[in-house]
């Protein structure tokens, strides 16, 4: 497992933090949502857990077995 897959990039839309399929330059989240109000990009561990959207964070937990 790379550190992308266990701390990907973090995209905020509008008031939500969402994870980025491809890093900075996604246009969709994880979870299948345009990103399209992107106000600020971070990574998961600086974020944190609570604050992730979280049909991300169960796409996320799923794809990556965790």
């Amino acid at each position: 497992m790379s550190r992308d897959e266990t701390n990907p990039v973090v995209i905020l839309s509008g008031d939500v933090w969402h994870i980025a399929e491809n890093g900075r330059s996604s246009t969709i989240a994880h979870c299948g949502k345009p990103l399209r109000d992107r106000r600020a990009h971070s990574r998961l561990s600086t974020v944190g857990l609570p604050h992730i959207c979280p049909a991300c964070l169960q796409r996320y937990r799923q794809d990556f077995k965790l």
